[in-house]
């Protein structure tokens, strides 16, 4: 592996990170680093023809534009996406004295925040639990949107919504008690990458609450329409990124460009997510403004702040993802203080210090943490429906976060009354679960997978308006079958051309799809996990045949997971669970049924650690599995003999 040594770069290098990248990601780093270097000189060939023109704008309303690239002659600004967040995400419930008892607080997890500068350090809020140290550390001292304190008030404030400590109650974070690495914005794809394989404490989280704006209101108008809603190579470098790195998951603001208008768009009023807000395998938040009734965590009504910018993609992806609460935070700012902010800045790390928690709360049952598109679909299955119009839609998107249903499932699926599962799909292969479940709460079912980059538009390429080409590269279906009847998964329709509808179909464009069963009937339901053409993914060469790792989620009322006649599962025994690697399987084997037995046991990415088949001799199946060369954590058994099948999860100490 040839090995990229940096110069006049933001952030101190280790040179243990970049030795330790994988050959892709070595290879990805090259392409941003390259990225960022023509970025700049397209800038500053810029400023050099147009000696008026000026790097960073601060406009009389106090927003802060800094020229981000040059595009068909045309310069595209960056700025902060801040126009509080109460706590009807239901947050609160997973903190210490939380209505759960988890008494969460993000202690040894860290996240990264990058924004317009660095964040003040000092501020009380942001020491650790003994006042000894500061939570935060600055890794980029350059400053961009605040000149005047020598830090960021709004990297500040974002970094107060994820975790302050509450010194002031009223500006107490989400994670009390997590790290946060503090980065400016200029080279922020390349800075991730060299975050998330840090040696010694990894970031599997990040905040970004800017973006490219419909119209910087810089007196030339708004930004060439087909920017809105197109996969841009932006978009397609952070799939890449994710892609490469699945333990990680981008959390970005989706914009505050809600009441803007232009020319060209999808339908007026939408299509006016920007760049990196129209990639696969982020996280995008819209800003809502709910209203909590009296004396309650109850919500009222819950309604999107105008502000918020609207989706969906071009080729109809369901975006934003999700909303959070982001009207009138109340967070800490330089020096020492605090202010009220509102904005799709903060609902993004009012959601970010949220999955703080929440993954912290499921490696507290599993040791180990979700992958991020595990994460991304469970806070979209967990979401609260806005009501508006049943299923998601391009302003909400999945709906409200609630971070109290989704601390409920990892707690339903360590008592086995839920299932999440990280699961892996050969090329050309099926996954099928058959489980029962009651009439009462809807049956939901969801996966979501980070997929491959697609093909970004440039300018070259966007001769037409709303290239409606779907970006997805590896295309999974989901469905669950009772009897004769099949239900679909939920998909975005804008056949009319005049209004967006939540239908149920075959959704080819999303990379989460999720299956909604509202009035379910006591029964037994099969659910599978199929795909499209031939699945590709970038190990042993471009393209070649690959497997796809998703992630499963699965909610109803009394599931009871392998029955009808399925014996295998009803007298499954896994013993010890957990153990140090050597596991005794048994179960009562059906002699009427000749097929030998196989056992397969992945790891949680979904790559195999262990095969075996057995021959079926015997009424009572007994065999002990030795996994003594695994690394500890949990692992998943999947043992089936004929058309029988079921899965045991595995824990190595």
């Amino acid at each position: 592996m040839s090995i990229l040594f940096l110069n006049s770069y933001g952030q101190s290098l280790d040179k243990k990170i970049i030795e330790n990248l994988s050959i892709e990601n070595n290879l990805l780093l090259k392409k941003l680093i390259q990225k960022e270097k023509n970025r700049e000189l397209n800038v500053a060939n810029y400023i050099a023809l147009n000696p008026k023109a000026s790097r960073v704008i601060k406009r009389a309303d106090g927003v802060i534009l800094q020229i981000r690239d040059i595009i068909d002659g045309k310069p595209i600004y960056i700025s902060t996406d801040n126009l509080s967040a109460g706590r009807a995400t239901k947050t609160s419930a997973l903190q210490t004295g939380g209505s759960l008892g988890l008494n969460l607080e993000g202690t040894g997890m860290t996240v990264g925040v990058w924004d317009g500068g660095p964040i003040q350090s000092t501020h009380p809020e942001f020491m650790n639990s003994d006042n000894t140290a500061s939570r935060v550390t600055i890794i980029d001292n350059s400053i961009v949107d605040d000149d005047d304190s020598g830090f960021s008030s709004h990297g500040t404030h974002v970094a107060g919504t994820i975790g302050a400590k509450g010194i002031n109650p009223s500006a107490k974070g989400m994670a009390t008690d997590v790290f946060i690495k503090s980065y400016n914005w200029t080279n922020d794809i390349s800075e991730i990458l060299l975050a998330v394989n840090n040696n010694t404490n990894p970031i599997i989280l990040s905040n970004h609450s800017y973006g490219v704006p419909v119209d910087p209101n810089d007196g030339t108008g708004p930004i060439d329409a087909w920017i809105m809603g197109a996969y841009t190579s932006d978009a397609s470098q952070i799939d890449e990124l994710i892609y490469n790195n699945p333990q990680y998951l981008m959390v970005a603001s989706a914009g505050n460009s809600g009441t803007t208008s232009y020319s060209g768009g999808l339908l007026n009023g939408y299509d006016k997510l920007t760049t990196d807000k129209n990639a696969k395998n982020n996280l995008v938040i819209a800003n809502a403004n709910p209203v909590l009734a009296p004396f309650s965590d109850n919500i009222s009504s819950l309604n999107i702040n105008s502000s918020s910018s609207q989706g969906p993609t071009d080729d109809l992806r369901i975006k934003p993802d999700i909303a959070a609460d982001g009207t009138n935070l109340f967070s800490a700012v330089p020096i020492d203080g605090y202010d009220t902010f509102s904005g799709t800045s903060m609902s993004a790390p009012n959601t970010t210090g949220t999955l703080v928690l929440i993954q912290e709360y499921y490696k507290q049952l599993n040791n180990v943490f979700m992958l991020g598109a595990t994460l991304k679909g469970l806070v979209c299955h967990t979401s609260t429906d806005d009501n508006a119009a049943v299923g998601p839609d391009p302003k909400f998107g999945w709906g409200f976060l609630n971070a109290l249903e989704a601390a409920n499932v990892i707690t339903a699926d360590n008592s086995g009354d839920a299932v999440i599962e990280e699961l892996n799909l050969e090329n050309g292969g099926t996954y099928t679960m058959t489980f029962s479940a009651s009439a009462g709460d809807v049956l939901r079912a969801s996966i979501s997978w980070a997929d491959m980059p697609g093909n970004p538009v440039n300018s070259a390429t966007a001769n037409v308006l709303n290239n409606s080409t779907a970006r997805l590269v590896n295309d999974l279906d989901l469905r669950i079958s009772k009897g004769s009847e099949t239900y679909l998964p939920w998909k975005l329709d804008f056949s009319s051309g005049s209004q967006f509808f939540a239908i149920k179909g075959d959704n080819s464009v999303d990379n989460l799809e999720r299956v909604d069963i509202e009035v379910p009937e006591d029964g037994v339901y099969t659910l599978t996990v199929s795909h499209k053409g031939t699945l590709k993914g970038n190990a042993g060469g471009p393209f070649d045949p690959q497997s796809q790792d998703f992630g499963l989620i699965l909610t109803g009322n009394n599931l009871t997971l392998g029955v009808s006649d399925n014996t295998l599962s009803n007298s499954l025994i896994v013993y010890p669970n957990p153990s140090r690697g050597q596991f005794t399987i048994s179960f009562d084997s059906n002699l009427n049924n000749t097929s030998d037995v196989n056992i397969d046991i992945y790891d949680i990415s979904g790559r195999q650690v262990y095969q075996n088949n057995f021959e079926n001799n015997n009424v009572k199946f007994k065999e002990v599995i030795y996994l003594n060369d695994v690394t500890p954590g949990v692992y998943i058994a999947t043992i089936s003999q004929g058309n029988n099948r079921t899965s045991q999860k595995l824990i190595i100490e």
